[in-house]
């Protein structure tokens, strides 16, 4: 099809114009270039020529039967396009164009490493050293005067050096007469243009810029506008073509800073055929632009950075073109402008922009890799493709660094490319995709479209309404948290900083680090301490961490996940309270972030064993939400001045009572200043009733709160919503209803207070210590219809853990070597295999109520409850709790602990790490999960009989 194509092309060429032969004049004329059959011209018979001896090269090719097949010397000057590479039907393509004067001379463009013929004939090969005050010129036809060098002749002109304002002039008297190429090779140079264009191509036939292997260089201009004549000027401004090369390995790097000016402007031709080049525009008042080339811009090699606030590449009155090179560009304004077209036939193009890929005439794409994002509205133009192409228009907007990835059936990749700017719309086209059926990921996440979830490309397919696939969810980061293999994180860190951040773990900084995931590497990853009690317990320097993947650097990501964490499971002797309440909300299909276990190791030597799971922000609440308004709310403590640990009831922490304040929730993603989803909630559950209920449908998604609360209720997890504190959960916001999010399961099954008492709680209204008037959220149980839901869960979670014993004893097994290398482990393996054990007594508990925390009625000794030496003597005299009224005797039960003054409170002689927590309070060790679930699910069969 491409050659055919082409052959349509030659014929309309033929018709258009005369296109008659063209003949080569000066030192070129000694190789014609385009000459493929030698007859002395360049014409359409070598366009031919070339072709046939590409479609047939047995009877047409240098070896070929034909009288009038290719010879060597033909195919040697047929090469015109990325000469070096040998014959392609790019150099039909070439001479096409030069044809129709699109192009001036042949060759068009050089291949890396290879040379025009004509550069080895250079005579002028000036040496330039760049210095304020003193610039020294070593060779011909280039002068300084102060810091400014003006070159007026064709030649090679190497610089280095520095220039805090100058300016690096090229002046050709006689354009006719020298119709040579400049050559500037930048070898080191750092050059300011404060006033004027840093590099100024006032009148030359041709000018290049070549970045010599080896070398960095910067140019940039000041912090004020240019003036006068120069005013609209760019950093760099050529009257006349201009080509950005690289040297012969294309190692060399050339970083263009424009704070104010435009970065690049030709008023003719633009081209990028080697090197590394970095350009930079910072202006938001007046949003400055990258590359703007008038007549054309084309990239022919090398690897092109564009961070701009206005447009990225430009083209005001022609074509862009692509064909091959590494292109990245974020910008503000369109990442890819063309006036008459785009073309895109090779290379690797991420281009993302408020508008991604822009022309009043057509957009073509057929070859390369390709992924367009944008904002504002998809490609307008972009009407059809030689190559399989997919255009997605997605629901909701989606942030930046959160990959495209399209996968086969087997989740085998096909493209997978990151965003670097938030997104509404994709272009994604690839040679690799084919006429199968693909799935779409973005973020890591599974999409869906408006008609299904699996996705065919075309040339180009459209699909609208692309969005999460709540019904067949997948993540490609998936496989992190099965629970089949124990993964291994590798945190690589100096020894001094790992020091430094556990000497200061209760302040929670972020520090760098570089992380192995199961034998991938991410590099410039934040690592920081994390927890509550888990922190303030913390012995031997087995902390709860959180990893951030992009904290410091902001394009990285794990397969799409951005924030996990570990956590020290140090008041659970199983390791397995947190994955036991995870896999049931799985099962009945509840929201929570994805568990499974992880040994951690530092510097290549294993630190500790930990549980891992997402951390929920970003990467959660990415996977629910399925629109813009789309919020996740973290339910936080009470702050100090309102109670602090206090008010274990009523209108503290996030209790949804009637004078609870908004603000006890965090919003962790999306925004809500007013926390207007949260009054809504608050609104209508105090207003709901067992007969006047069907509102709240409109709020909540009534069953992710009975999972929720189905779960806290069965494993009696009562550090939540459903116990004497209202808090370790999360809200997510989503489709215009709140959902329940599971979290933080370490102290259930007998971990918390009353300790294994708490397997008599009430699972009917699902609550224990605490009432129904400080939980309104527990009335959903009090609605007939939403009772019997409930206990269909309750009983869907009783059956998945039919046999308790062989589900635990599974478990463990495969877990249990990793508790026993663990050199930080909070328990021993006897307390492991004591507590994932059946005992033969059972489940030893008292059935008299306790109090809502503990038998707490100490002295100033610490007896009766298990708070020693919070400073002084033993307690004595209230140690170092201030506030805490006259003398050493506290009856924590009936503390006044509204009135506490937990701002001045003295923390720092308090040594929570060696706390003896008690039997009914953060563990202890001693109860056996597996007697506990045994007898719950006794007491609640009963419960549900009557």
């Amino acid at each position: 099809m491409k050659k055919k194509t082409l052959l349509a092309g030659f014929m309309t060429a033929c018709i258009i114009g005369s296109a008659s032969a063209l003949p080569l004049t000066g030192s070129a004329a000694e190789k014609l270039y385009g000459d493929a059959n030698l007859d002395g011209a360049v014409d359409m018979s070598d366009c031919v020529l070339i072709m046939q001896s590409l479609a047939n090269p047995s009877k047409y090719g240098v070896t070929g039967t034909s009288e009038k097949h290719i010879t060597a010397d033909g195919s040697d000057l047929a090469d015109v396009s990325e000469r070096g590479n040998g014959l392609t039907s790019n150099d039909a393509l070439s001479i096409q164009r030069y044809l129709l004067g699109s192009i001036k001379t042949l060759p068009e463009s050089f291949a890396a490493g290879s040379t025009d013929d004509n550069e080895e004939k250079d005579t002028v090969n000036t040496k330039i050293h760049l210095k304020d005050g003193g610039i020294t010129v070593d060779g011909e036809y280039a002068s300084a005067q102060g810091s400014k060098v003006t070159i007026t002749h064709s030649g090679s002109f190497t610089l280095d050096g520095t220039l805090a304002d100058g300016q690096i002039c090229v002046d050709i008297p006689d354009e006719k007469t020298d119709n040579g190429t400049v050559k500037l090779i930048l070898s080191g140079v750092n050059i300011t243009g404060k006033s004027a264009p840093a590099v100024l191509i006032k009148n030359a036939d041709k000018a290049s810029i070549t970045i010599a292997d080896g070398t960095e260089n910067f140019i940039s201009d000041g912090t004020a506008a240019y003036a006068g004549d120069d005013e609209k000027s760019a950093l760099i401004e050529a009257k006349d073509d201009l080509t950005v090369k690289g040297g012969t390995a294309g190692t060399g790097t050339l970083t263009i800073t424009a704070n104010v000016q435009d970065a690049l402007a030709c008023i003719n031709d633009i081209k990028f055929t080697g090197g590394i080049t970095n350009i930079e525009t910072l202006n938001t008042e007046v949003p400055n632009d990258a590359v703007k080339g008038k007549t054309s811009v084309t990239v022919k090699g090398g690897k092109l950075s564009i961070k701009a606030e206005g447009d990225g590449i430009k083209s005001s009155k022609g074509n862009v073109d692509i064909e091959s090179g590494e292109i990245s560009i974020k910008c503000g304004n369109d990442a890819i402008q063309a006036e008459t077209a785009i073309n895109i036939s090779g290379g690797d193009v991420s281009a993302f922009g408020d508008r991604g890929l822009t022309s009043t005439g057509t957009i073509s794409i057929s070859g390369g890799s390709v992924l367009a994002t944008a904002t504002d509205n998809q490609c307008e133009n972009l009407t059809s493709t030689e190559q399989n192409t997919l255009m997605l228009d997605f629901t909701k907007e989606w942030g930046k660094n959160n990959p495209v990835a399209v996968t086969d059936s087997t989740n085998k990749p096909v493209f997978d490319k990151n965003t670097l700017k938030k997104f509404r719309y994709a272009i994604v086209s690839s040679p690799d995709l084919g006429s199968a059926e693909y799935k779409v990921f973005a973020g890591g996440i599974k999409m869906k479209h408006g008609s299904g979830s699996t996705f065919k490309a075309g040339k180009p397919a459209s699909y609208k309404d692309v969005n999460n696939d709540m019904e067949n969810e997948e993540q490609l980061y998936g496989e992190l948290f099965s629970q089949n293999m124990i993964h291994k994180i590798d945190v690589k860190m100096d020894e001094a900083q790992w020091n430094n951040l556990l000497a200061n773990a209760s302040k929670e900084e972020w520090t760098p680090c570089d992380v192995v995931i199961d034998g991938e590497e991410l590099k410039n990853v934040g690592i920081r301490t994390k927890g509550n009690s888990s922190l303030m317990m913390a012995k031997n320097g087995k902390y709860s961490f959180r990893i951030k993947t992009d904290k410091f650097d902001k394009d990285v990501n794990y397969h799409g996940l951005t924030e996990l964490c570990m956590n020290n499971m140090l008041s659970d002797a199983t390791c397995m309270r947190d994955i036991l309440c995870y896999n049931a909300m799985y099962e009945i299909g509840g929201v929570a972030p994805h568990a499974a276990h992880t040994d951690m190791y530092l510097n290549g030597e294993l630190y500790s064993f930990y549980l891992l799971a997402e951390q929920p922000g970003t990467t959660v609440a990415e996977r629910y939400a399925v629109d813009d308004d789309s919020v996740l709310y973290k339910a936080t403590e009470s702050n100090g001045a309102e109670g602090g640990w206090g008010g274990f009831g009523g209108d503290s922490y996030c209790s949804f009572t009637e004078n609870m304040p908004l603000d006890r929730f965090d919003v962790k993603f999306g925004t809500d200043d007013e926390f207007k989803h949260i009054q809504d909630i608050k609104t209508a559950i105090n207003k709901l009733t067992p007969t006047d209920y069907k509102f709240i449908e409109d709020v909540i998604d009534v069953p992710s709160f009975l999972k929720g609360f189905a779960v806290n209720s069965i494993f009696c997890n009562y550090d939540s919503y459903n116990g004497s504190l209202a808090h370790n959960y999360y809200l997510m916001y989503s489709g215009g209803k709140a959902y329940f999010v599971g979290w933080d399961y370490n102290l259930c099954l007998g971990n918390f207070t009353g300790g294994a008492s708490s397997v008599t709680s009430d699972i009917t209204t699902s609550l224990y210590q605490s009432e129904i008037k400080d939980r309104p959220l527990a009335k959903l149980l009090q609605v007939p219809e939403y009772y019997d839901m409930y206990v269909d869960i309750v009983n869907q979670v009783m059956d998945y853990y039919s046999d308790p014993e062989a589900y635990v004893a599974d478990y463990a097994k495969k877990i249990r070597s990793h508790v026993a290398a663990d050199p930080r482990a909070s328990f021993t393996v006897d307390d492991f295999d004591l507590n994932t054990s059946k005992s033969p007594e059972g489940l030893q508990y008292s059935e008299e109520d306790v109090p809502a925390w503990g038998n707490w009625n100490m002295d100033g000794n610490g007896e009766g409850g298990g708070w020693p030496g919070f400073g002084g003597e033993n307690g004595e005299n209230g140690g170092g709790w201030p506030g805490f009224g006259g003398d050493a005797s506290f009856d924590w039960a009936n503390m006044d602990w509204e009135n506490m003054d937990w701002e001045n409170m003295d923390w720092g002689d308090m040594d929570f790490g060696d706390m003896d927590w008690g039997d009914g309070m953060f563990g202890g060790g001693q109860t056996s999960v597996v007697d506990f679930l045994i007898k719950r699910f006794e007491i609640i069969r009963e419960a549900l009989k009557k």
